[in-house]
Order: C-alpha cells, then structure tokens, then sequence
C-alpha cells in the first residue's frame, strides 16, 4: 500500500514568515507532495502558544524529537510521557544555544524576558503513524495510531465522508485554552492523563487530513454546515483548486477561519 503526502501551512495575515509558530515533520521527511511506502509513515504535527517564549522553537523541536521516535511513542500513554519528558530535556539544551547565540549578537536575556523563559514554552502536539500488515488472503491491512494533547486534529475520510475527527468532534470545543505541553515539565503522570489517542483502519483511497486548530475548527464547521471541506482541500495546489494560501485567504476575510498560522498535512493510501 502506497500514501501520497502533502503539506500546507501559512503564517497569520499580517505577520510574516518568521513569525510561523507552527510546526510539522514527517518520516521520511519531505516538504513538498512526494508518493511514499504507507507502511511506517509518520506524521507529527504542533501549535506553538503564542503568549509563551520562543513558542515556535519549541513546536519544532517537539515535531523532529517525536517523529524520530515512531511508533514506539505511539505504543502506550507511558511511552508518549516518556518521550515528552525526553524532549524537555532536549529543550534544556536548546535554550542555552539561543541564549548563546543572544549573547554573541550582543543581545543578552533581558529581565523583563526572564519570567517568560522560566515559565517555558507551551504547545499542542498530534503525532500519528501508519502500519500495514499482509493478511493470510494476500490483501493488505492498513491501521493508523495517533495520539496527542491539544486541538491538533486528525480527519479520516472514506467515500466522501467524515468517519473519524480525533480529537475534537465539534468545532465548539476550540477555545482559547487547549491542553499544552510545556517545555519543563517533567511530570509524567500528568502528560499521560492529558494525551489522547485513537485507532482507525485504513482502506484505499481513504485521506487523512491532519491540521492545527486555526483549519481544524474550519473544517468541523465546514462539515456541521453539510458541506465537504475535504473536497476543497483534496484539489489544493491542482489546476482545478485553489493554492493553500488562497482558501485560507478567502476563508479569513470570511470570518469562517481564524487568523492564525495555518498546516495542513494530507495522506491519500492507495
């Protein structure tokens, strides 16, 4: 079984590139819509908070460490704690570089700064793997796993239909307060009560559309509507369908969507 896979994303209206607090990895890892083996895909995708310090470099991390641990950190809520504890760890790491690098540009931590950088950073995290298992028939059985905390959101759809929405079913549970992950917690027990996870079976030309909230929550809406989103966003970037940056335009000035950075992975199996 084989996947296409290809990835959007856009900061907010009236920002700029570099302020994209969104981040997302893939293994194998690929920026741009590439046919690859469905077995042993991974995908993780993360929200950086915007009131927290270097949010971004904080969902950066957090994509590359958890992606490089597929599917073992998909195995058990145990293992997902375990490899979150891991990446705070790394963070350590990764604030002394930047306040290194703060220091040689002759731009050291300033004090109003400080509390910020002791509270940490915040971000919401959605991480999901494909396997596939021959059968005794001759056919293929292709499963997906993800797992998360926060309102990243996964979308399963099969035959023009929505069949999963992990973790949000309706677009009222978007608030302004998802669950985080912060870049200095070391409590397991706690991350392991707040991440979710689901299950689902893969067929052929099944699409998996996963996103941070700014498109979940358009997406759900969308769909309580009786509209398909999806069929919008299966022709993105084609010559029948708009770029990425223009549905999210058009959606924005149409108060459908939010103005927020904006990602989008999409997985079509066949």
């Amino acid at each position: 079984m084989r996947a296409n896979v290809s990835s959007h994303y856009l900061h907010k209206g009236g920002g700029s590139e570099e302020e994209y607090e969104d981040a997302f990895a893939t293994t194998p890892d690929m920026r741009r819509l590439e046919d690859v083996a469905a077995d042993g895909l991974g995908i993780a995708i993360s929200d950086g908070a915007s009131e927290s310090i270097l949010a971004g470099r904080w969902a950066r991390l957090l994509v590359r460490h958890f992606t490089a641990a597929i599917p073992d950190v998909l195995g058990t809520r145990d293992a997902f704690a375990n490899h979150a504890v891991g990446a705070a760890e790394q963070w350590k790491l990764s604030i002394g570089e930047y306040v290194a690098e703060r220091e040689a540009a002759g731009r050291p931590i300033q004090w109003y700064e400080q509390p910020k950088m002791d509270r940490g950073a915040f971000a919401t995290l959605l991480v999901a793997g494909l396997s596939v298992m021959q059968q005794e028939d001759g056919s293929s059985l292709a499963t997906w796993v993800a797992a998360g905390i926060g309102d990243c959101a996964l979308f399963h759809v099969r035959d023009n239909r929505l069949l999963t929405s992990f973790p949000m079913t309706d677009s009222a549970e978007f608030t302004s307060n998802p669950a985080l992950l912060n870049s200095k917690s070391h409590d397991r027990d706690l991350i392991a009560d707040r991440m979710k996870t689901h299950v689902g079976i893969l067929r052929q030309k099944d699409d998996l559309y996963i996103c941070t909230d700014a498109v979940a929550a358009w997406f759900l809406g969308q769909a309580e509507c009786q509209n398909r989103p999806w069929e919008t966003l299966e022709d993105l970037d084609t010559a029948d369908g708009p770029t990425f940056a223009d549905l999210v335009d058009e959606e924005r000035t149409g108060g459908r969507m939010r103005n927020d950075d904006s990602t989008l992975i999409h997985v079509t199996v066949w």
